[in-house]
């Protein structure tokens, strides 16, 4: 018990810091922030305007299917207007999905090196600013796309897993209750596995490391960090996924106004949290940095200690 205390005031003493970053260099800090909340708000309207239409249509038309009669040309136009539906709708996510990913990238390098700057104390003017992540574009992007790949991987096994219970379940509200258990066991694991993750991406932006180098690497340095990191995890996703639901639960058939102010509050709202999770891994990475080097210098004073000790002794008569 005392130990998780610990581990617990260890975690707020990351959040303290990482706050403390926002008064070092508020306007660096500020101005970055600004940036994804912005994409975060692009993202969200072309959600609203581009998707859901697609995806409420495509409901809609399907839902005639089973009132027509399949042998009349009407069913088959029908039919053919369902399928270009979809088509369109598979379009424009493939579209969203991309969006998301880049403007996700871009604002995890801008936070990371503006964090990384803000920490060290270095003075840099906004107007140069912007040259420094486009230096580093090649390692994260790199970095990411191997984080994606775990991901979906991991994901993938999910399914896996989940397949056999759709297949045996015949009681609805048992395979529900499997299915929810399976899904929060899954993500809490994630939360755990996202600690190397989020760490080898600031490893990726603010060394020469990349790939599946800056994995190992975090997996090497994060040692002794993991469980702070992940109760910050577990901390941070809470927040986001309460968030989520907030939005999915907006209705559009309210005041359209109402409805963009209310979801671009709350995606503001969510880019904010995730990239504070981005800070305290900068933090983390100078720790686990400093951590590394305190584990150096002991070793060194360990063999400097035996090799004054033999030479003593081989020097005696």
């Amino acid at each position: 018990m005392a130990s998780f205390l610990n581990v617990l005031r260890e975690v707020v003493g990351i959040l303290n810091e990482s706050r403390k970053l926002f008064l070092k260099n508020k306007k660096l800090m500020f101005c970055v922030l600004v940036f994804p909340i912005f994409l975060n708000g692009v993202v969200y309207l072309f959600n609203v305007y581009a998707i859901k239409p697609e995806i409420t249509s495509l409901i809609q038309e399907s839902s005639l299917l089973p009132m027509m009669d399949p042998s009349t040309p009407e069913y088959l136009a029908h039919l053919m207007k369902v399928f270009e539906d979809f088509r369109q709708f598979v379009v424009y996510s493939y579209i969203f999905a991309a969006v998301c990913s880049i403007f996700n990238l871009l604002s995890v390098i801008i936070i990371v090196h503006a964090s990384a700057l803000t920490y060290k104390e270095d003075n840099v003017k906004i107007k140069e600013f912007p040259a420094l992540p486009l230096k580093s574009l090649k390692g994260p992007l790199v970095t990411y796309f191997y984080i994606a790949l775990f991901t979906l991987g991991y994901w993938f096994i999910f399914l896996i897993i989940l397949f056999p219970l759709l297949l045996l379940s015949t009681n609805f509200g048992s395979l529900a209750a499997k299915s929810g258990a399976l899904f929060v066991l899954f993500s809490v694991f994630e939360s755990y596995l996202a600690i190397v993750w989020y760490l080898s991406l600031v490893i990726s932006i603010l060394e020469e490391t990349y790939g599946i180098e800056a994995l190992g690497k975090a997996a090497k340095i994060v040692k002794g960090m993991k469980p702070k990191l992940f109760i910050l995890n577990l901390f941070f996703g809470l927040l986001s996924f309460g968030f989520a639901q907030i939005v999915r639960r907006v209705d559009l058939k309210r005041s359209l106004a109402v409805t963009l102010t209310t979801g671009l509050v709350l995606m503001s709202l969510i880019a904010a949290v995730r990239m504070f999770q981005l800070v305290t891994y900068t933090v983390a990475y100078f720790q686990c940095k400093s951590l590394q080097g305190k584990d150096v210098e002991s070793l060194r004073d360990v063999e400097y200690t035996k090799l004054t000790s033999t030479a003593l002794i081989g020097a005696l008569p």
